[in-house]
């Protein structure tokens, strides 16, 4: 599996000097699926026949330019032309493009897209009707266009800056401000430790236009440029129009030579101490350069198979570890990853408990030294290798389910990294024959990577505050000269040779058989205990079967001292094994197994989520049944989630995401007892044996349990299944229901203004509007179409015009319990000093919806868009066990396709203002800011 080759971490960390070449190259062969080539101007295009989703494909405009190209004058910019993408183009003026292809049912944001990074800029139309030859045309006319046909007009340009000044105020958080202390390090002072790809602020305000269009008429070009394009199109007809269309940009004179900056190795150990005020925790990450590979040949891919190995076979052991509630960490990873693309890297990371930084920081290196002195065992190995050749088996039966979206990316990474891109049969061969083959010598090589100490940076990250003693880099010297001077004994391989169900179980019979109307070939059986079971055989996917199951009751039911101890109760059950097996021995015990269970408890239901291969189905009923009849809780496994909690506490004052999401939680409910938060109430409320007693009170009974199977179920074979392990579940046919306790938010109007301390100045707004609605599908639609009218209207007005925020999110929910209402929440961020303007828009746009009516374009787009989703969702097998249980949960009949598209087509501009009007009055509302702390 072409993304499985790659290293198993892809994390945020960068570094660069001087100019090197980084022109990567691969000698293994390209998939003949794909029709590739350079057409005379230097552009290079990829273009691949694939059926899924049906009758949709996915063009990518892929830009080996980005960020690190900049001059400081324009520090930003690369990301500033990608904003203009969507702004003026040559044969789309004005929004042109945008309103078209929305007019298709194609979605800003959802199917239209990009990013910037520090080396490219890749543009996205995702989810285009394959059908429609004149769209498809379009859209190739729009890469067209973004290849060299840019407007950059100054009016659209001046419009832009409000708006990427907003979008550099929301991610200006503590992550950023924590990595801008840490990248001089990491990246050696480099160029990648410059260019952080949003800019400076200063630059984004005050650029000259000429400057922009320098940078745009400088880098955007053929040579640095391909088209991809994948779907269930012509590849032979696409490929033609590529040549005859593209092949007119005319090559650029003169060229700029492409550079790329290398990150220089160290002649000695970095450290570095990033503090913030606003930081969650501490972590301490070891990160070791090392040089890339830039042939990516069979000696590359196998040498990442030992490198994954290798980390899953550590991180496994150091799992271990931190399950014990004495363990001075909380997290502890090793790994490798590129760095940039001009250097690689191997990492040792650590988030230790609160002031245990020393301790966590040498358990984590002993461990490492383990690896070292004594290796792997073959035990190990060969488990690791099963679960390796597993997922390629299971590759392989859902190759033809593999997505548009997946194919596009990974040949845009052929393209800008010399990225391997195998046929199947190349693919399967390679990994069989290397998995089996590989050695513990082998398997043992990567751990070279942490050698070179000169050649690394330690980076310790953290809040800013007293009561944090931040290590010295002596100190941490002192732990790994310690380790290294200590006795060491090997480790020891533990597992648990039983089976994982040993109760005699005797297949119960089925006594009732009914048929669910609006899906083909769903039945609803009933088991001799009560239970009903629910099985729609699908071939929506050759390799994959889900499985849902709920029951009413939930935390609905619990007395409010036993709330706090319910939230924790299927998080102990699912961190301490099932049966005889804790998690480590359960771990092992499912080597090469495809197969999981997820218990849960909601408010008003408790239930499972799971899913497993065709050939691990009956592991995945065994898992389900031991959670119901033989959970496990471990004391162990108590006291090491509320250790981890107790160190969450220590930090939680200087989060003010957490603030402000509880102060809405608060008022959303009117102060009711039963919204509990996390704090320190809320942890000494915690209790094990509580929380074990929950457990078994709201997962004993099967006989209020509705369990759904969707996928591809081999009817002879899975039924008996079936009824043995869900027939043999214990019931005590109690009847029960959810219970109201009428929460809600206050009459009439709620606001609440919290001011917190902030490095960036900026104004966060909540605004809900609640009122009682009718729960069913075409009610479901009004308050979804309102909500994605307004959220056009906010991009328009407040994104657009203001320049007020870097967007408006707008959610709508419709709920049957535990009363029948709908929710409309909008939130953004902002200036401080704009917020009561931009807020007053906010309402405005829901006066004037109701005032004056419903765009008839946009309802149109929107009508569009929602018939097309339901199209490509019907091939999924998530969205008809998502049908299926919402219908049974909630009393409703299940509607066809046509029934949905009638009532899509029924949305009228008269008929979505009168439901405006009912829904926006008489509302109770709650408004919630949070603003900087004066």
């Amino acid at each position: 599996m072409k993304n499985i080759l790659k290293p198993l971490f892809a994390g945020a960390l960068l570094l660069s000097g001087a100019f090197i070449s980084a022109q990567n190259t691969t000698t293994i062969p390209i998939d003949s699926r794909v029709k590739h080539g350079k057409l005379s101007n230097g552009m290079s295009y990829y273009v691949m026949h694939n059926e899924e989703p049906k009758e949709r494909a996915s063009l990518y405009f892929v830009q080996n330019v980005g960020a690190i190209l900049e001059e400081d004058s324009q520090n930003g910019l690369a990301h500033f032309l990608e904003h203009m993408a969507f702004n003026g183009l040559e044969h789309y003026p004005g929004k042109n493009m945008l309103n078209y292809l929305e007019s298709k049912g194609i979605v800003f944001g959802a199917d239209i897209n990009a990013y910037t990074a520090q080396d490219e800029t890749v543009y996205n139309l995702s989810n285009i009707p394959a059908t429609d030859e004149n769209l498809l045309d379009s859209a190739l006319l729009v890469l067209h266009d973004w290849s060299g046909g840019l407007l950059l007009e100054g009016e659209e340009i001046e419009a832009e800056r409000g708006v990427i000044h907003e979008e550099w105020r929301t991610r200006r958080n503590s992550r950023f401000r924590l990595m801008k202390q840490t990248y001089p390090y990491m990246f050696n002072n480099s160029q990648y430790a410059i260019r952080d790809v949003i800019g400076s602020i200063d630059v984004i305000d005050n650029f000259k236009h000429q400057e922009l269009k320098d940078y745009y008429a400088k880098w955007y070009r053929p040579d640095l440029q391909a088209v991809v394009v994948v779907g269930d199109i012509d590849a032979d007809k696409i490929e033609q129009k590529i040549k005859d269309l593209f092949s007119k940009i005319p090559a650029k004179k003169n060229a700029a030579e492409r550079k790329y900056y290398p990150v220089e190795d160290s002649k000695e150990m970095g450290f570095v101490v990033a503090r913030d005020k606003e930081a969650q925790g501490v972590s301490i990450n070891w990160i070791f350069r090392k040089d890339p590979t830039t042939v990516k040949d069979e000696a590359y891919l196998k040498n990442d198979l030992a490198q994954g190995m290798m980390s899953s076979m550590l991180n496994n052991r150091l799992s271990e570890l931190t399950r014990k509630p004495d363990c001075p960490a909380l997290q502890m990873q090793v790994g490798g990853y590129n760095m940039a693309r001009t250097k690689d890297a191997a990492y040792l990371a650590v988030v230790p408990k609160e002031n245990k930084e020393k301790e966590a920081f040498s358990l984590m290196l002993t461990e490492l030294e383990r690896a070292r002195r004594y290796g792997f065992t073959e035990s190990e190995l060969e488990r690791v290798k099963t679960n390796y050749i597993r997922q390629y088996e299971a590759y392989e039966k859902e190759y033809e389910k593999v997505d548009n979206e997946t194919w596009a990316k990974q040949l845009g990474n052929l393209f800008l990294e010399a990225s391997p891109f195998p046929s199947l049969d190349w693919e399967m061969n390679f990994a069989k024959t290397t998995i089996a083959a590989l050695t513990l010598k082998d398997v043992y090589a990567p751990l070279n990577d942490f050698q070179n100490t000169n050649n690394s940076v330690i980076t310790v990250q953290g809040p800013d505050k007293e009561s944090v003693i931040y290590p010295t880099e002596e100190e941490l010297m002192a732990e790994v000269k310690k380790v290294m001077a200590t006795e060491i004994t090997a480790y020891e391989d533990e597992a648990l040779d039983a089976p994982l169900v040993t109760d005699e179980l005797v297949a119960k019979n089925f006594v009732s058989e009914t048929v669910i109307k609006g899906v083909e070939n769903a039945k609803l059986y009933k088991l001799e205990n009560g239970a009903r079971v629910v099985i729609m055989p699908t071939e929506l996917s050759k390799d994959e079967i889900l499985m849902s199951a709920y029951s009413f009751g939930g935390t609905s039911v619990l007395d409010n001292n036993q709330l706090e101890s319910a939230e924790l109760a299927t998080t102990i059950a699912g961190m301490s094994g099932v049966g005889e097996f804790n998690a480590t021995q359960l771990k092992k015990k499912l080597t090469g197994k495809m197969a999981s269970v997820n218990p849960s408890i909601g408010t008003n239901t408790e239930g499972f989520g799971g899913s497993s291969t065709v050939e691990d189905f009956e592991t995945m009923l065994q898992l389900l049944y031991q959670k119901f009849e033989h959970p496990r809780f471990e004391k162990e496994t108590f006291d090491m989630i509320m250790g981890s909690m107790k160190n969450q506490l220590a930090y939680i004052n200087a989060d003010n995401g957490r603030a402000f999401k509880d102060t809405i939680g608060v008022v959303s409910s009117n102060y009711s007892e039963r919204n509990i938060i996390f704090g320190e109430e809320f942890v000494k409320n915690i209790d094990f044996e509580k929380a074990k007693a929950i457990y078994a009170d709201r997962i004993q009974d099967a006989s209020d349990f509705t369990f759904i199977f969707v996928g591809n179920i081999d009817e002879s074979k899975h039924i008996p299944m079936i009824k043995k392990y869900i027939g043999c579940l214990s019931s005590t046919n109690r009847s029960e229901n959810w219970v109201n306790h009428n929460i809600k938010p206050a009459e009439g109007t709620t606001t609440r203004t919290i001011e917190r301390p902030m490095e960036v100045a900026k104004a966060t707004v909540y605004y809900a509007i609640y009122n009682d609605v009718k729960y069913n599908l075409e009610t479901r639609m009004y308050v979804r179409t309102i909500s994605e009218l307004l959220s056009k209207r906010y991009m328009e007005t407040i994104r657009e015009e203001e320049g007020g925020s870097y967007g408006v999110g707008v959610r709508p929910s419709i709920s049957k319990r535990s009363y029948e209402h709908a929710v409309i929440t909008m939130s953004f961020d902002c200036d401080p000093e704009k917020q009561e303007k931009l807020t007053g828009i906010l309402k405005s746009e829901i006066e004037n919806l109701v005032n004056n009516g419903v765009n008839t374009d946009d309802l149109n787009e929107i009508k569009k868009s929602y018939i097309k989703s339901r199209q490509e969702s019907e091939d999924k097998n998530n969205f008809w066990l998502s049908v299926i249980q919402g219908s049974l949960m909630n009393e409703e009949p299940i509607a066809t396709t046509d029934e949905y598209n009638k009532i899509i087509e029924g949305l009228s501009e008269k008929s979505v203002q009168k439901f405006a009007k009912k829904l926006f009055k008489g509302y109770d509302s709650v408004e919630v800011v949070m603003v900087p702390k004066k």
